[in-house]
């Protein structure tokens, strides 16, 4: 599976370990920032870069790290096609893919460790929409369009450097 990566400077860590953990697994990784913890990247510009990479395909999923997982939604959120979810466990991870169809998975940092993050990143990317044979069909069919109005909210996302403070 193709995965887009990226995380403010206080996900960088966590980051790097789930790219480890992906990469030793079999998946292609495009990493879009941060790459260093040098200076202080602001977490909205490392949201668009993500959703950008998503809007153009160049990965089927994505994950963003930041310190609790929060600012990652929200910031890659704005953008049409994105539905970015901050999950801190394996089960919320897992039903965001099968019931929203959530393409980006946001954790923290501070939040959760680097292997419960790596737990839950394999719980993501291994997940199907709908696949719950037990759900009535007119539940599922409901999730689609839930997911299709979501989707098409929001603004196209563009190209931009990664922005710092100062």
């Amino acid at each position: 599976m193709r995965i887009i990566l990226g995380a403010a400077p206080k996900g960088f860590r966590l980051k790097e370990a789930i790219k480890s953990h992906l990469v030793a697994n079999g998946n292609q990784v495009l990493d879009v920032g941060c790459y260093d913890t040098e200076r202080f990247y602001k977490f909205t510009s490392i949201g668009e870069r993500v959703a950008e990479a998503l809007q153009k395909g160049q990965g089927d999923l994505a994950i963003s790290v930041c310190w609790t997982g929060t600012g990652a939604s929200i910031a890659a959120n704005k953008f049409r096609g994105v539905c970015a979810v901050s999950c801190e466990s394996e089960e919320t991870a897992r039903l965001s893919r099968i019931v929203n169809d959530a393409n980006c998975l946001c954790l923290g940092e501070g939040i959760v460790s680097v292997e419960l993050g790596c737990r839950i990143a394999d719980a993501f990317i291994s997940a199907r929409f709908q696949d719950a044979p037990d759900v009535p069909g007119e539940i599922r069919a409901f999730w689609r369009e839930a997911r299709d109005e979501l989707m098409a909210r929001g603004d196209e996302a563009r190209s931009r450097p990664i922005e710092t403070l100062g």
